[in-house]
């Protein structure tokens, strides 16, 4: 939620000096140089499996939520030794499975609600080990979907530049705004924190605009980047409008029919499940806002524009309309949803995807209207996640930041820019500072 009332008036005076002393403060002081959560989840792994076959405690490896299981006598014996060799056990709020009566991440050294996602994942059961997952667990692959977008290329810029130039149709009001495509490196730590909290994910595709992060390893045996002309008809190309790129998810060569859409300014905060995202017989969950976009202060908002277009489609097809706006968290979906929308909307989306800009007749679909169809079509059905949101640009910023680095994470937050400051240089300093507090080791996805 937004910080409001006393905690925008000390967000305007605490000085950002003070903020990023704070930050350097929460900092690991004894970090392996360079290290990876890839290795320091592997050294976890490593010692715990030597103490449990020392004791020669029987247990199993779930590939489906990446976790070791055993049961809850072997893991009192376990527990007690591990202690004892001062390593930590944290637990997770999140059980890996709903036959799981515990979860636990474990390390070599002290653990805490920032670090668990590096520690080895141990789930409990109360009684036999077999079969390890229960009839309400999901059990599949999930791939992960990223969009992204390098708006300092200087091709990217003059393409963009030229595309204005030439448009003639009706523009949404802030398409000439290049800062909305102002990075922060998100989507590097996007991908650290998923490393970290999503570890069972199948594979990953990133949607560009043929470019790469600087930063992106040249091969990982998980990811995919994904040119848009892979996916666009080439009448539609270049494209600098998120509703037409999202309106194209479906065309990912190889994309399972699970798969969690992404934004890079999305980050998971804690060790999550499967079954976060998925009910037992693969419906997506999805999660509603407390607000109504009819409601909404700022009409004219893209957000609220194609949620009413959105609306008259539900409308038009099912005689229900539509209300309740979407957190902006990570979006799971069916790949069967997507291509039941291209079906049924075919003029609609394809008006979308040729519109190279934010267009006032635009449609959402990951983060609306596959929500609203899944839930018609018994695909999907709402659940509760737990986020929170930092706005860069908001006066309270400082303390938001302090907020979300010193309190216990949320399963998702959202690091969103609504507002354009003055100060940027200063408040993306301490934007950095703040990732580098919550997440500190690299993902196996950089150089």
């Amino acid at each position: 939620m937004e910080f409001a009332g006393w905690r925008g008036k000390l967000g305007r005076i605490l000085p950002s000096a003070l903020l990023r002393k704070v930050l350097a403060s929460q900092q690991s002081g004894n970090l392996p140089l360079l290290a990876s959560v890839s290795r320091v989840r592997s050294e976890n792994e490593d010692a715990v499996r030597a103490v449990a076959d020392r004791l020669g405690i029987s247990y199993s490896w779930d590939e489906n939520s990446t976790s070791y299981v055993t049961n809850h006598e072997s893991w009192r014996l376990l527990e007690a030794e591990l202690q004892l060799a001062g390593m930590s056990c944290y637990p997770i709020t999140e059980l890996g499975s709903y036959a799981a009566s515990s979860s636990w991440a474990v390390g070599l050294s002290r653990l805490d609600s920032r670090s668990q996602g590096t520690g080895a994942r141990w789930n409990v059961f109360p009684g036999e080990i077999e079969p390890m997952h229960d009839a309400l667990d999901f059990v599949g692959p999930i791939d992960v979907v990223y969009t992204w977008v390098d708006a300092d290329d200087p091709s990217w810029q003059s393409a963009y530049r030229r595309a204005l130039l030439q448009e003639k149709g009706e523009l949404e009001s802030s398409a000439a705004d290049l800062g909305r495509f102002v990075s922060h490196d998100e989507l590097r730590y996007s991908l650290r924190s998923l490393e970290m909290n999503l570890p069972w994910v199948n594979n990953i595709y990133l949607v560009t605009a043929a470019q790469v992060p600087k930063w992106l390893v040249d091969e990982h045996p998980k990811l995919t980047v994904v040119d848009h002309a892979e996916i666009f008809d080439p009448h539609c190309l270049p494209t600098f409008n998120s509703h037409a790129i999202e309106s194209r998810l479906s065309f990912i060569p190889g994309l399972s029919e699970h798969f969690i859409y992404v934004n890079d300014d999305v980050f998971f905060g804690q060790p999550l499940s499967p079954n976060t995202f998925f009910g037992p017989s693969g419906q997506a969950k999805f999660s509603l806002a407390q607000g109504h976009f009819a409601d909404a202060a700022e009409a004219e908002l893209p957000v609220n524009v194609a949620a009413a277009n959105n609306r008259e489609l539900v409308v038009s097809s099912y005689g229900r309309t539509t209300s309740r706006k979407f957190k902006h968290v990570a979006h799971p979906q069916r790949l069967s949803v997507h291509r039941l929308a291209q079906e049924k909307y075919e003029v609609e989306l394809a008006a979308t995807a040729r519109n190279r800009f934010r267009n006032p007749a635009d449609i959402s679909l990951p983060s609306s209207l596959a929500h609203q169809l899944a839930a018609r079509t018994g695909q999907g059905y709402s659940a509760d996640f737990d986020y929170a949101y930092l706005d860069i640009g908001s006066p309270s910023l400082t303390v938001q930041a302090l907020r979300l680095a010193r309190r216990k994470p949320s399963q998702m937050f959202c690091m969103n820019e609504v507002r354009q400051p003055t100060d940027i240089r200063q408040r993306a300093r301490v934007v950095k500072q703040l990732f580098e507090v919550l997440y500190p080791y690299r993902s196996s996805f950089e150089k």
